[in-house]
């Protein structure tokens, strides 16, 4: 699947799909813990989706740039354009429940996020794993740590500011 995009393409998609779901994550955990109005929540996850989306794929942009100064290529604009459009479409997959109900449930509780986190990092995992001869454990494992260290962060630090 990832394996015909150009490198720049494949790496600012890959890039994309793991800050995406690490930062949703984070913000949801951390936000939830000190709003009940579900309209907080959306307004936060789209502004996300724009700043960090277009944050990022810029910056990517630039830093291929100064990799490679000689380079004229499109490469830097095919890692800036992955990057934007994936990120941007990952963080507002966290919104999808809010298509059939306001309720905050899913998602104070991790259900939600936790469970569309865990799903597309394995795919993503895989992927990467399968790309590269190696065993999709040793990814899968080490984003359930980062995950897991994230979200007992946000979620403490969230009661504890709304404290």
């Amino acid at each position: 699947m990832f394996n015909n995009l150009s490198p720049a393409l494949r790496q600012g998609t890959f890039f994309s799909v793991n800050s995406g779901i690490i930062t949703t994550l984070g913000l949801i955990a951390g936000i939830t813990q000190s709003t009940t109005n579900y309209i907080v929540v959306i307004v936060s996850v789209v502004s996300l989706a724009i700043s960090d989306s277009v944050s990022e794929a810029y910056g990517l942009y630039i830093s291929k740039k100064a990799e490679k100064p000689n380079d004229k290529g499109t490469s830097p604009f095919n890692s800036f354009m992955g990057l934007l459009v994936i990120k941007f479409v990952v963080v507002m997959s966290f919104l999808i429940p809010f298509l059939f109900s306001k309720s905050l449930k899913y998602y104070k509780n991790l259900v939600w996020p936790l469970g569309w986190a865990i799903i597309l990092l394995t795919i993503l995992d895989c992927q990467l794993a399968k790309m590269r001869n190696e065993k999709k454990e040793d990814y899968i494992f080490k984003h359930i740590i980062i995950v897991s260290i994230v979200v007992i962060l946000a979620k403490y630090f969230g009661k504890k500011i709304a404290q």
